[in-house]
């Protein structure tokens, strides 16, 4: 018979579910601008769990895949997202949009989990366009004209 005092151990789980996104912050340029950065989850989940991916403003940055899908097997495989820059044609007066690219988690243990990425889309198209960049005046009339216009629609009054 064993004398010996007995040893009780008890092990506390305390790790929080989270999603570990790589980047916090992205700056892309507005015409087809892209940025990556990847998302995984920090521990094993107890069943499949589906991070979806959506922009603040889909008219400035788009992103893709949409949805990440995470299971017992893949769960610390980082998962890459892309932000695209889009278009839009407009001159921002700050020279620059923010969006932000909210994740939410469903499922597994993870259910309403978030994390978000801010990225901020360098716009491109405020610019004047000159009619002509070089004027000959003569002595005698001493006169000629030119145009100024507005590269692209203000998104509001222009001095």
């Amino acid at each position: 018979e064993d004398s010996r005092p007995g040893v009780s151990v008890t092990v506390n789980d305390d790790d929080e579910a989270a999603l570990v996104v790589s980047e916090s912050t992205l700056s892309l340029a507005e015409a087809g601008g892209i940025g990556t950065y990847t998302v995984q989850l920090n521990g094993v989940p107890t069943d499949e769990v589906t991070v979806t991916a959506t922009s603040s403003d889909t008219g400035a940055a788009t992103v893709s895949p949409a949805s990440l899908i995470f299971t017992r097997e893949n769960w610390h495989t980082v998962q890459e997202v892309t932000v695209t820059g889009i278009n839009d044609d407009l001159a921002n007066d700050e020279g620059q949009r923010t969006v932000t690219i909210s994740h939410t988690a469903s499922g597994g243990g993870y259910d309403k989990l978030e994390a978000t990425v801010t990225v901020t889309v360098t716009n491109d198209d405020a610019g004047l366009v000159v009619s002509e960049r070089t004027l000959s005046l003569g002595e005698a009339d001493g006169t000629d004209t030119y145009t100024v216009q507005l590269a692209r629609q203000p998104t509001g009054n222009v001095t």
